[in-house]
Order: structure tokens, then C-alpha cells, then sequence
């Protein structure tokens, strides 16, 4: 082992040989050092502007404020834009404000259900998917005493009050009781439909029929012609 500096003209200063191996003393090259200093700096104000003082928004937030701008404009309501503002603290909170000034008289203000139902237990009476809670207040129930907000909200406060709903899903508050069927994501799009009957249930049945028809006629007795009545032959049978 040698301590021993010299200059070697490729590798420049040698300060340490052990066992053979030389290690050598060079600068950094400045294109490193320029990213790696420039990495933790964009490390530390990317922190302070998403996590320590919040300034800007989320990618999350950003996406559905992006989904609510184009909902806005035109586009079509989505469950994934519905479940997405549902995540975004703003809208949930322009919802709420909304949903107690204009909603908590027949759900109370804790969506428990009051003169219309429980909004906050698995129960729906017109489908539970974000789609179907939104078209219902947008739409209303003409049967029932639910109006259609659509005009009177506009398409932004509605997406809004239906996040806040959305974000309301299975918390299960104490009110009134349940009504409609359950709900479950990927389950029917709205309660009470009828199922429909496949083709090749009605298929198989028709050939039960049939089939029993031809049995009957098979095991059939044979009836006697009457005094002086010709007797009738029996019909010849084709195989196909």
C-alpha cells in the first residue's frame, strides 16, 4: 500500500494505491454537478409548492378541474368525472354548501333522509352509479316529489352536489330507513329493472313443448273406428 501522490496523465492525481488499485482525485464534470444540484432544487421547490404551502394543485385536483371544464362546456358526464371531483376537496365542498342550501330540507343536512330517502347507506331507488345519482338531479322524479335542478343549478352545480353525494357512499348515517335495492359498482345501472328473458331460455322451452307434444302423440292410444266407419291408415313417417 502507498499514500504516496503522484500525477499520472490519464487518470491525474493519484492520492491512494492499494493492493495494485489506484484512486485517483479529479474534479466532477460541471454538466454533473449542474444536475445534480439542479435535481435538488427542483426537488425541494416542488415540495414546497405541492406539499409544504400548497400553492399549486394536485395532478389529481388538476384532472378534475380539467373534467369539470370540459363537462362544463359541453362534454358528457362520465362516472369517472363524477368520481373524480369526488376526490377534489373543492368541489366536494362547493357540492355541500350547495346540498344544505338547497337539498338538506328533504335529506337533512346530513343526507339522512328526511322526506326523500337515505343518501348515505349501499340502498338506491333509481341506480347508484355517479351516472345515474346525476341524471336524478339533474332530472328529478316526476313521480315523487324530487324537481329537476338541472335548470335551476346549472351542469357545474350538479356535478358538484353529486360529488358531494358520491363522497357520502356507504358512511351509513343514522336516519331514515333504507329504500330502494342495493348498489354495488359494476352491478345493475338502476334498481327495480325487470331481467330480460335470453333467447335461448325461450328457445329451450319452445323445444320442451315440442318435444313433449311429440311424446304425447308417440305414446297415444290407438282409437277403434266405429261400426261400418273405414279405418284410417296411420300417416307414414320420413326420417331426415
Amino acid at each position: 500500500m502507498s499514500d504516496g501522490n503522484r500525477h499520472d496523465e490519464i487518470q491525474g492525481e493519484i492520492i491512494h494505491v492499494y493492493d495494485g488499485i489506484e484512486e485517483a482525485d479529479n474534479e466532477l464534470p460541471l454538466w454533473w454537478l449542474f444536475t445534480f444540484y439542479g435535481a435538488v432544487i427542483f426537488a425541494v421547490c416542488y415540495w414546497f409548492y405541492y406539499e409544504g404551502f400548497e400553492v399549486g394543485a394536485s395532478p389529481m385536483q388538476a384532472y378534475a378541474a380539467e373534467l369539470a371544464e370540459s363537462a362544463a362546456a359541453g362534454g358528457e358526464v362520465s362516472n369517472e368525472l363524477i368520481e373524480a371531483m369526488a376526490m377534489d376537496p373543492s368541489a366536494v365542498a362547493a357540492g355541500r354548501e350547495t346540498f344544505q342550501a338547497q337539498c338538506a330540507v328533504c335529506h337533512r343536512e346530513d343526507a339522512g333522509g328526511n322526506i326523500g330517502p337515505n343518501l348515505t347507506d349501499p340502498n338506491w331507488i333509481h341506480g347508484g352509479s355517479p351516472v345515474n345519482i346525476h341524471d336524478t338531479i339533474r332530472d328529478g322524479v316526476p313521480t315523487a316529489a324530487m324537481p329537476a335542478w338541472g335548470a335551476v343549478l346549472g351542469p357545474v352545480a350538479v356535478q358538484q352536489v353529486t360529488a358531494f353525494v358520491v363522497s357520502l357512499r356507504n358512511t351509513n348515517v343514522d336516519g331514515k330507513e333504507a329504500q330502494g335495492e342495493v348498489w354495488s359498482p359494476g352491478g345493475a345501472a338502476s334498481a327495480g329493472a325487470e331481467p330480460e328473458t335470453a333467447p335461448e331460455a325461450d328457445a329451450t322451452a319452445d323445444a320442451g313443448v315440442a318435444a313433449e307434444a311429440a311424446d304425447g302423440g308417440a305414446n297415444a292410444e290407438p282409437t277403434t273406428p266405429e261400426d261400418g266407419a273405414a279405418p284410417v291408415e296411420p300417416t307414414p313417417t320420413v326420417e331426415e
